[in-house]
């Protein structure tokens, strides 16, 4: 679910405590963001979804979490059933993110 790699080019460029405080952002503010992709594929309101997948996408690109972020991406379409399939990828792929993200925080400055 998480490109490593991603987590690791993080700390050499910003270090621990900046990566485990993305991290630990990133976890906090994942349970709003799906509540609002969710929100956002109901309405079919296309602005608004493009924000809640961006918002969700684009965090989870730059912590490796690619599987994520392709589902993100799928919701933003103006087609229902593929956007309610898509968020059902995104609510499937969410919990597993997080916990592969919280095993790489070892070692790492946090809170957690």
């Amino acid at each position: 679910m998480v490109d490593r790699s991603s987590v690791t080019q993080l700390l050499g460029e910003v270090g621990a405590t900046a990566t485990a405080g993305m991290i630990d952002r990133f976890l906090d503010m994942l349970p709003a963001r799906v509540a609002r992709l969710r929100r956002a594929v109901a309405a079919g309101e296309l602005p608004e979804l493009r924000d809640a997948t961006l918002s969700l996408g684009c965090s989870a690109t730059m912590l490796g979490a690619h599987p994520l972020a392709a589902a993100c991406e799928r919701c933003r379409t103006t087609d229902r059933a593929s956007a309610q399939t898509a968020l059902a990828e995104v609510e499937r792929v969410a919990p597993l993110t997080s916990q592969e993200l919280l095993s790489a925080l070892p070692g790492l400055s946090s809170g957690r």
